[in-house]
């Protein structure tokens, strides 16, 4: 299953987002307070149906096994976040989220401090109905790969021409952050000891086929900007998308670790210029999915 990168978390028009539906209150069934998300995840021949809802006040996922037994365990109740940036080091939580039409704003809080800053995503709509397979179409080279990547590019087993039914609609989020930060919690803890280790194995992820950039340290970040992280940079070839690994040193063990940059990060929104993601969709599209997945994917 090949999986497009957005800019970290987290997400992710037919010509530009922007011609394809407006982001206000009540279309394709998104209220003032609540949004609902799903997506699909496959692990060897186990395929899962992912549900977030965000609501104000927290965050409620429900996962449904489609084929085989998809390990969901402990998804529903994972860690805290621990969040370091520069001269700061605090949590994100499924707590105090707040909810508006398409934007969830989730506040980051200082440990032993009352500092606080928002991580913000809003999520562009496009509408998918009738949309199919063809709508992507891989190029030589990754950067020549154009359209929209739906999961009827994941799960190939579904018959040519299938379109997606109307009230389908997509997903694309756009991340807005206060500051720069590195997130991660202990399901991201490595067996490496040193972060010049962590450094190494990550490196040999592709072999010698693609090139590497490696920048150690990256930041140094944390309350009195201890902690080193590092950056593993794998540039596009005619054959796999660039990848970017982060890994980062706290209290004597090394995490793989979320980086989110200051500012806005903006996913491709023209599918005649690059890749529209659109594997984050509605419950329309979801059911859709989920019937072509059961019928045919085996």
């Amino acid at each position: 299953m090949k999986k497009l990168l957005l800019p970290t978390a987290i997400c992710l028009a037919i010509i530009s987002i922007t011609g394809c539906g407006e982001d206000s209150d009540g279309i394709f069934g998104i209220s003032n307070n609540e949004l609902e998300i799903h997506q699909f995840e496959r692990v060897n021949n186990n395929v899962a149906r992912i549900e977030t809802e965000y609501s104000d006040g927290e965050r409620d996922i429900e996962v449904t096994n489609i084929k085989g037994s998809y390990d969901s365990s402990g998804i529903n109740t994972l860690p805290v976040s621990t969040i370091l940036a520069n001269d700061f080091e605090g949590t994100l939580e499924d707590q105090y989220i707040e909810v508006n039409s398409l934007t969830v704003t989730r506040p980051i809080y200082g440990k032993n401090s009352n500092e606080r800053f928002d991580y913000k995503v809003t999520y562009r709509t496009l509408d998918l109905s009738g949309v199919d397979a063809t709508s992507y179409q891989k190029g030589n080279r990754p950067q020549d790969d154009r359209g929209i990547f739906t999961d009827l590019n994941n799960y190939t087993e579904i018959p040519n021409g299938t379109q997606f039914p109307n009230g389908s609609v997509c997903y694309v989020p756009v991340i807005d952050s206060e500051r720069a930060f590195f997130a991660f919690n202990n399901k991201k803890i490595t067996g490496y000891s040193t972060l010049n280790d962590w450094v190494t194995a990550t490196e040999d992820r592709f072999g010698s086929n693609q090139r590497v950039e490696t920048i150690i340290p990256f930041k140094m970040v944390g309350t009195n900007n201890e902690y080193r992280t590092a950056k593993v940079r794998f540039r596009a070839t005619s054959n796999r998308i660039e990848y970017n690994y982060y890994g980062i040193e706290f209290e004597r063990n090394i995490f793989n670790a979320d980086y989110i940059d200051k500012g806005k990060t903006q996913p491709s929104q023209d599918s005649l210029r690059g890749v529209i993601d659109c594997t984050l969709v509605n419950e329309v599209a979801a059911d859709f999915l989920e019937d072509q997945i059961r019928t045919y994917v085996r």
